[in-house]
């Protein structure tokens, strides 16, 4: 039968292929679904998915368990293969750009890993919008799409605009069947690639009479491909047949952009012409885009003190290249940083030309920032125990929990960065938070005494000591760096911080949330719709009420972090400051 089904004519399936139905705008039709959370078409969203590993499956237009069935000149661009079943029927007349593989090692492989990509779609959670019944109408940004029953396209055609992003994955989850109407299509927009689309689904899939369909169907169950539909993408099916009639099946790859654009240095801290800078400060620079590691050496990123070169470690991580002085830098002195044009991008490409930045130190005498702080890198919730949420809760980095492992209300929560349960990155975490915590409790040099109430207050930087608790109400808190962007604040207290209802910490001269330390002996309540600003390390638990908003981190060293419809902002740009480009040498 193979010989058969490959001594076929190529002009005819290019005539199979032109007969091939178009996809057109979608109508201006109503739909039935319902949806939670889902952007406006006009809507720029980011998608951060990574696309389920079809490992040997990729090569496969059709792939089945039970049998395959062809009535007609269907014609598959691709791989056929079919495990553990033997049944392949209809080829011919049906036509293969491709190889048949019938219960070999290769359909073998490729259904293990079909499950592997099915088992991993229908797992996702984090950020998925909830969605039901019809899809047809409607028109959908890249992300990650969970409904509980079946889906639908009817009464319209589906239109998914990638929004000039042509490496935006779309994953529909899916319990129960997929079904597409007769005539209704799958319309691409904005650069989205059907390679990139995945439909996960819980039973079954049926394409209607000619319809128009893009993306990769992982069924568990049967797919069923009606008179003259197409596709483009794949027809994965885990335990049962595949039946096709007269159909168009080609496989989709995606396209890949050559990046030929050179990096930038974007910002850095200490910025261009800081001044008083902690004479223990670390040298940050940040790029336009992610740079090769390999690249930012001691060669290509230096510190000068006049012509003398401070000796110091280098490093890249997280988007940022780092020179760490060996030794603390003299105090009231000029420093020169420089990345030279041996910087370079992940797709080789070198800096324009060098980039340049100076700063002077302090006197000696200002508050050195909590060093570990910095370990914690895009943390922005942590926990000992649990970590709960109620509500639509916001946080833009990342949540841990260790050595618990419970975290709850993701979604309804939505987080942009990464969730860390008991893994070994929330481990290290709270190494870095005991070491803060520590480091934070034990600062005594010129501590002012404070207690009770802080609001109405309004405070310079400096390190502040409470030996009970502090509490922020009866008015705000302003704290003021008297234009120093790199004054750091730090609160130390034996037992409880509490904020009252509405009240707000307030930043003024140039005081930043990221270089603000609130130390807490016990556990830290926010009141309901209260307003705070800096980094909360707490020895037991914290508590976030109704509608309170924070910018900084919220890291609990042995209890739990409980959130209610929040907004959690990572504290802004983390001291950084836009860099003023000087040519190097001047």
């Amino acid at each position: 039968m193979k010989t058969g089904i490959r001594n076929f004519a190529m002009l005819s399936l290019a005539v199979v292929l032109a007969t091939t139905v178009r996809a057109s705008s979608p109508p201006n039709s109503r739909h039935g679904s319902m949806m939670a959370g889902v952007p406006a078409p006009n809507t720029m969203v980011v998608s951060t998915l990574v696309a389920p590993n079809l490992g040997a499956a990729r090569g496969f237009a059709v792939l089945a368990a039970s049998t395959v069935t062809n009535t007609g000149v269907s014609a598959l661009i691709g791989d056929l293969g079919l495990s553990p079943g033997i049944s392949v029927t209809g080829f011919p007349p049906g036509m293969l750009a491709g190889t048949l593989h019938v219960t070999d090692p290769t359909a073998a492989q490729a259904q293990l890993d079909l499950t592997a990509a099915y088992n991993d779609a229908a797992g996702r959670t984090l950020g998925a919008i909830a969605l039901a019944g019809n899809l047809g109408g409607m028109t959908l940004a890249p992300g990650l799409y969970k409904s509980t029953s079946s889906l639908e396209i009817s009464s319209g055609d589906l239109t998914l605009d990638a929004q000039g992003d042509a490496n935006a994955v779309y994953i529909f989850e899916m319990a129960s069947t997929l079904v597409t109407t007769t005539g209704r299509k799958v319309i691409l927009a904005g650069g989205a690639q059907a390679a990139n689309i995945y439909w996960q689904v819980g039973s079954s899939a049926t394409l209607g009479v000619s319809s128009v369909f893009k993306g990769n169907i992982l069924a568990l169950a049967s797919i069923t491909a009606n008179n003259g539909a197409s596709v483009e993408g794949r027809l994965l099916a885990r335990t049962a047949a595949v039946t096709l009639d007269n159909n168009v099946v080609n496989v989709a790859v995606a396209s890949v952009s050559v990046d030929t654009t050179a990096p930038f240095v974007s910002s850095a801290t200490p910025w261009n012409g800081a001044t008083a800078v902690a004479i223990g400060s670390t040298v940050t620079a940040r790029f336009s885009e992610a740079m090769s590691a390999s690249s930012i050496t001691p060669a290509t990123f230096t510190l000068m003190q006049g012509a003398t070169a401070v000796s110091g470690a280098v490093s890249y991580a997280a988007g940022a290249a780092m020179f760490t002085p060996a030794l603390n830098l003299s105090p009231r002195t000029l420093y020169t940083a420089t990345i030279t044009t041996g910087a370079a991008d992940l797709a080789g490409n070198h800096l324009a030309s060098n980039v340049a930045w100076s700063f002077s130190t302090a006197d000696g005498v200002v508050v050195v920032p909590i060093q570990p702080v910095s370990s914690l890198g895009t943390f922005e919730i942590l926990a000992g125990s649990t970590v709960t949420n109620t509500g639509a809760t916001s946080v833009t980095g990342d949540l841990g929990v260790s050595p618990g492992t419970a975290v709850t209300g993701f979604p309804p929560g939505i987080l942009t960065g990464t969730l860390h349960a008991g893994d070994p990155t929330a481990a290290q975490a709270q190494l870095a938070l005991t070491a803060a915590y520590n480091d934070a409790a034990g600062r005594s040099v010129g501590a002012i005494g404070v207690a009770g109430n802080l609001g109405g207050r309004t405070l310079a930087p400096g390190v502040y000591k409470s030996t009970s608790s502090l509490e922020i109400s009866s008015g705000d808190l302003t704290l003021d760096a008297k234009g120093n962007a790199d004054a750091v604040f730090i609160f130390e207290m034996a037992s409880t911080l509490t904020t009252t209802t509405g009240r707000k910490v307030i930043l003024a001269g140039g005081a930043r949330a990221a270089n603000i330390i609130w130390q807490v002996g016990s556990s830290a309540t926010l009141g309901t719709s209260s307003v705070f600003k800096g980094n909360i390390l707490a020895m037991a638990s914290i508590t976030v009420t109704t509608g309170a908003s924070v910018e900084g981190r919220l890291m609990a060293r042995t209890g739990a972090v409980t959130l209610d419809s929040n907004v959690i902002l990572m504290p802004a740009a983390s001291g950084l400051q836009q860099v003023l480009v000087v040519p190097a040498g001047l």
